[in-house]
């Protein structure tokens, strides 16, 4: 008995370690694309900027967090 449930601990251990995992591959690419994504922002002229809602001086700003900001 206490063998199963020895196995059953160790079974929810790697389930969390694998939960890690994927969480930090998620954020990971969370972060790659939001690097992408201020990179097409500054190649926008101001009236592709006026289409989606933005100013040159909002742009500037989203452009200028670091990739790990939201």
């Amino acid at each position: 008995m206490a063998t199963l449930l020895h196995s059953a601990q160790a079974d929810r251990g790697s389930l969390s370690l694998a939960n890690l995992f994927a969480t930090g591959f998620n954020l990971v690419g969370l972060w790659r694309q939001r690097v992408v994504t201020r990179r097409e922002l500054s190649r926008l002229d101001e009236r592709m900027l006026q289409d989606i809602g933005f100013s040159r001086t909002d742009a500037d700003e989203e452009m200028s967090k670091p990739f790990w900001r939201e």
